[in-house]
């Protein structure tokens, strides 16, 4: 079965939706994976989104360390910001 052929899934009470497991590997779908949903005006698309590691995201941060001058306050209410926006 090629990646374009449909496949059929139905959305639960709670609207939640089982993405075959097929295309689960395909797309490197695993637990925890987080997913935007995007409506389109031909229905809704779902994309991965590529959230860095902890690990890379402190990489990250250190390698930026000298070019901003931000408290850890400031930092916290970043990261709450960013938390929430995702929910």
């Amino acid at each position: 079965m090629s990646t374009d052929e449909p496949e059929l899934t139905t959305v639960t009470s709670k609207g939640q939706i089982t993405i075959p497991s097929r295309l689960r590997d395909e797309f490197g779908l695993e637990q925890g994976t987080k997913l935007m949903v995007v409506p389109t005006e031909h229905g809704l698309m779902l994309k991965k989104l590529e959230l860095p590691s902890v690990e890379e995201f402190q990489s990250r941060v250190e390698g930026r360390s000298g070019t901003v001058e931000l408290s850890m306050d400031d930092i916290n209410e970043l990261v709450h910001e960013g938390r929430d926006s995702d929910t």
